[in-house]
């Protein structure tokens, strides 16, 4: 099976594979039960009009057999008309089969023609030397013909046949065809709706099952509540218990973090004011080494911090107030230098994580921005393109006017501690932090050329 075709199949939702497969096998069952009937009905058709031409047949074979001529009816005229119209159609033949030549007896219709015997066309017989089958007439037409060899002895073997035109059954066949068609094109399409029906009917539990998780992601709700079927029940139960789950365990690890914090924190601050109270080439090695542990520690912490809150289940934030108020900041903490910091956020935008987060890593981009800003700082949110694997990203480019950097130094900005210009301040973290956050989200930090001239930020971050 082609990739791409094994690749729509594994796509495919439940929904539509059963309304597929409902709707295949019922459309299959009516066109088999349709060639079926329509075999049967033409079966019944040659069969009553095959008994309407053995009663002719019956009527020469009588004839036929009668002890002397003057017993014998007039075998010109069987009550149909159409025996004697030239070419009509119907048509029957007497033939003496034990004497060369052949001695032949035809209707008028026949017009000198001749009808063939179904011997001749490899039909089989039935009892009675009687065969029934499809032959072509004079005038090239179709037949339906029955045929019987009667045998009576010293007065002779007799081969009659009665033939009709075929397209009287054609007919009847072809009504009947069309009328079974249109029937089951109405059936099918009833048992389609049906169908669509019975699959909505029967996943809508599921799908408030959907609904009900899609608002936990959201941050709309905090358990998947309402009542579902008893097959369904325990999922949602089991999702809430999952979620009561992750939750105890992010408190706890958050609570860790912050003993883990309190007591470390505290010794290196004892450290570094014994340190600076001694003075001395020592005590200042012990106060930078100290100073480079506290550093590491906070560093470290915060990371934990922030896997367990991107742990979190059910947190989402908007994204536009988190802008305007990072660029407002941005605007006062930059006065003095007359940058302009403006934005554009889609209404409606949200993250799907916690607004500290997401507050961090838009502040530590604008504020790098600000940085090396010559007179504009931009930030736009918009939502991402749509991605293979179905899920939702939102996209926020932080744009500046400022220098920039050549594109061999894109991934070097990001590694923890880099910093291009000493004369900058801060630590070098601060792009760092961003791209680890972001990842602990399954986002991704990038830098490349700006429209504005000089850098542009590109955070891809999970939207609810």
């Amino acid at each position: 099976m082609p990739r791409r075709l094994l690749f729509l199949r594994k796509r495919q939702s439940i929904a539509t594979r059963l309304f597929v497969s409902s709707a295949a096998w019922s459309l299959a069952i009516l066109l088999i039960a349709g060639v079926i009937l329509s075999t049967l009905n033409r079966r019944t058709t040659e069969h009553a009009f095959d008994e309407r031409l053995h009663v002719y047949l019956k009527s020469l074979v009588a004839d036929v057999a009668s002890p002397n001529d003057s017993e014998r009816s007039d075998p010109y005229s069987l009550g149909e008309p159409r025996f004697d119209l030239p070419l009509s159609g119907w048509y029957w033949q007497i033939t003496r089969v034990d004497r060369e030549p052949n001695e032949i007896k035809g209707s008028t219709s026949l017009f000198g023609g001749r009808l063939l015997s179904l011997a001749a066309s490899n039909v089989k017989a039935k009892a009675g030397e009687l065969r029934e089958g499809y032959a072509t007439g004079p005038d090239e037409r179709r037949l339906r013909m029955v045929e019987r060899v009667i045998d009576l002895g010293e007065d002779g073997k007799f081969l009659i046949q009665v033939a009709a035109d075929s397209a009287e059954i054609e007919q009847s066949v072809t009504s009947f065809n069309w009328a079974l068609g249109f029937t089951f094109a109405l059936l099918g399409l009833a048992l389609v709706a049906t169908t669509v029906f019975q699959v909505r009917f029967g996943l809508l539990p599921l799908s408030r099952l959907s609904a009900g998780v899609g608002a936990i992601r959201k941050g709309e709700a905090d358990h998947v509540s309402g009542q579902f079927p008893h097959d369904i029940a325990p999922l949602a139960s089991e999702i809430n218990l999952l979620i009561d789950s992750n939750r105890e365990i992010l408190e706890r690890a958050r609570t860790q973090v912050g003993n883990l914090a309190h007591a470390l924190k505290t010794p290196l601050s004892v450290i570094m004011n014994e340190a600076s109270a001694e003075g001395g080439p020592l005590a200042d090695k012990v106060k930078e080494q100290a100073a480079i542990m506290r550093d590491q520690v906070s560093w470290y912490l915060e990371r934990a911090r922030a896997a367990a809150r991107a742990g979190s289940i059910g947190a989402s934030t908007e994204v536009g107030p988190v802008v305007d108020g990072i660029l407002r900041t941005a605007a006062k903490i930059h006065g003095d230098r007359a940058i302009v910091f403006d934005g554009q956020t889609t209404p409606g935008l949200l993250f799907r994580g916690e607004r500290q987060d997401l507050e961090e890593m838009v502040g530590n981009l604008v504020d790098n921005g600000g940085k090396w800003a010559a007179t504009h700082v931009r930030v736009d949110a918009r939502p991402a393109e749509p991605t293979g694997d179905g899920r939702l990203y939102l996209c926020i480019h932080v744009d500046d006017d400022g220098p920039g950097l050549p594109e061999e130094a894109w991934t070097g900005a990001l590694r923890r501690g880099a910093r291009l210009d000493e004369s900058k301040p801060g630590s070098g973290l601060g792009l760092s932090i961003v791209a680890d956050l972001a990842s602990l989200y399954g986002g991704a930090l990038t830098l490349g050329a700006s429209p504005l001239g000089g850098l542009r930020a590109e955070l891809v971050l999970p939207a609810a």
